[in-house]
C-alpha cells in the first residue's frame, strides 16, 4: 500500500511541476572522460560556480574557447575558475556549441579526481526527445511509428531522471541510454511526432519503467530478466512479432576466424590457447542463445554467456543473441535474426504495424502489455 501511495505521489510531483508552468528538464552527458573540450556561445552568457550558485563571469560571444581541468579548478580560454563544476548559462534562448555540435539549454562542465571532464547538457524534456528521435527512428516512417517511439523515449528518460536524481546527469547521449544529437538532429516530421504526444509516458501500476526498445526483434521479443534485474509484465517479452519481417536486419550472417575469436577470449573466463570447438549449450524460452560452450586444443571446456560474447565480439557484428553456429574450416559462422537486445518496442515492428494501419496506442499496447499511457502535462 505504501509503495502505491509513493508511486502516485511521484507522478503527482511531475504533474504539478508541469501544470505550474515549469517545463520538465533532463540532464544529458554529451561528453565524458575528456582532457579538453571547446565551448562557444553567440550572445550574452554567465559562467556560474555550480556548487556555490555564484556567477563567476558575465560576458558575450565566446567563440570556440578551449576548456580543460587544471590544479586550481577549470580553465576556460585564458581564465581559471576555482571550481570543480561550472555552468555555461546563456541569458537568452540561444544555443551553446560544444565541440562543434549545437545544443539547446545550459551546459555544465564537471571535473573529476583524475582531471577529466564530463560535459552535461540540461534542457527541457520535449527538446531532448526531438534531439533523440532522428537518431533512433527514420523521419520518413509513418507518423504512428514515430509517435510510439516518442512515448517510449520520454518514458525511459523520465524513469532515468528519477533513478539518477542524485548524480550529475540523468542519461548518456549514446547507445548506453538513447542516442542524442542536439539541436541539429531535429527534423520537422519527428518534431511533429514529439508535439503530438507531448507529455505522454507509459506507466505500469502507476509507476514509470525503463521502456526499452531495439531495432528488430527477429520474430519474438525478449524477456528483460534475461539481461537485467527487472521482471514486470510490460517487459516480459515473448510477444510473437510478425511485423518486422521487412527489416534489413531480420536475417544476418557474421563470420570470423577461430584464431581471431580465440584471441578475443584469451585471458577471459579462464580461456587459454586455441578454440577447437564451439557450440550452443543453452537457449532461453524466446529461442535466443543463453550460453555457448567452447573446447580448446587441450580438450578443456568453457562456457560463456551469449550476451557477454556479443559485446566481446561487437554488437554491430553479432547483432543479436538469436543465432545458429556452424564451423567452416578455420572459421565460425553465426547465422542470426534481429538486431538488438530484443526487449520492449521493436522499431521495425512498429514500422510494420503502422503500415498496416495500427495506431501508436495499439503499437505501444502490443510491445508493452499491461502498460497505460498517462500525461505529465
Amino acid at each position: 500500500m505504501m509503495k502505491k501511495i509513493l508511486s502516485i505521489l511521484f507522478l503527482f510531483v511531475f504533474l504539478s511541476s508541469a501544470s505550474a508552468g515549469e517545463p520538465l528538464s533532463i540532464r544529458v552527458a554529451i561528453l565524458k572522460d575528456k582532457d579538453k573540450v571547446s565551448i562557444g556561445v553567440s550572445g550574452p552568457f554567465d559562467i556560474v560556480d555550480l556548487k556555490k550558485n555564484k556567477v563567476l563571469f558575465s560576458g558575450r560571444d565566446m567563440s570556440s574557447a578551449g576548456v580543460c581541468a587544471v590544479k586550481e579548478g577549470i580553465k576556460v580560454k585564458d581564465s581559471v575558475y576555482a571550481a570543480e563544476a561550472i555552468l555555461i548559462a546563456p541569458k537568452k534562448k540561444i544555443s551553446v556549441v560544444v565541440d562543434r555540435r549545437r545544443y539547446r539549454g545550459d551546459v555544465s562542465i564537471f571535473k573529476d579526481s583524475l582531471g577529466k571532464l564530463t560535459v552535461v547538457n540540461k534542457l527541457d524534456l520535449e527538446s531532448y526527445i526531438k534531439g533523440v528521435l532522428y537518431h533512433e527512428i527514420s523521419h520518413k516512417w509513418p507518423m504512428d511509428a514515430i509517435k510510439a517511439q516518442a512515448v517510449a523515449v520520454r518514458t525511459y528518460a523520465m524513469y532515468q531522471k528519477e533513478v539518477m536524481k542524485n548524480k550529475n546527469y540523468d542519461v548518456m547521449a549514446d547507445t548506453s541510454s538513447q542516442v542524442y544529437g542536439g539541436y541539429l538532429s531535429e527534423q520537422t516530421k519527428t518534431n511533429r511526432g514529439v508535439s503530438l504526444t507531448q507529455g505522454e509516458v507509459l506507466l505500469y501500476k502507476n509507476k514509470l519503467f525503463p521502456a526499452y526498445f531495439h531495432a528488430t526483434c527477429g520474430g519474438v521479443t525478449e524477456n528483460a530478466s534475461e539481461l537485467w534485474n527487472i521482471n514486470i509484465e510490460p517487459l516480459r517479452g515473448e510477444r510473437v512479432c510478425g511485423f518486422c519481417v521487412r527489416s534489413p536486419h531480420y536475417r544476418w550472417k557474421a563470420q570470423m576466424s577461430l584464431k581471431d575469436l580465440s584471441s578475443k577470449l584469451c585471458g577471459r573466463y579462464g580461456f587459454e590457447g586455441e578454440i577447437a570447438d564451439i557450440s550452443i549449450a543453452e537457449r532461453n524460452p524466446t529461442g535466443r542463445v543463453r550460453t555457448i560452450a567452447f573446447k580448446d586444443s587441450l580438450d578443456r571446456s568453457y562456457k560463456v554467456s551469449a550476451k557477454d560474447l556479443r559485446f566481446l565480439i561487437g554488437p554491430d557484428i553479432l547483432r543479436s543473441t538469436n543465432f545458429l553456429i556452424t564451423l567452416d574450416g578455420g572459421h565460425v559462422v553465426f547465422s542470426g535474426k534481429g538486431w538488438g537486445h530484443g526487449v520492449g518496442l521493436c522499431q521495425w515492428g512498429a514500422y510494420g504495424m503502422s503500415k498496416q494501419g495500427f495506431g501508436y496506442e495499439e503499437i505501444l499496447n502490443f510491445y508493452y502489455p499491461g502498460a497505460k499511457i498517462a500525461h505529465l502535462s
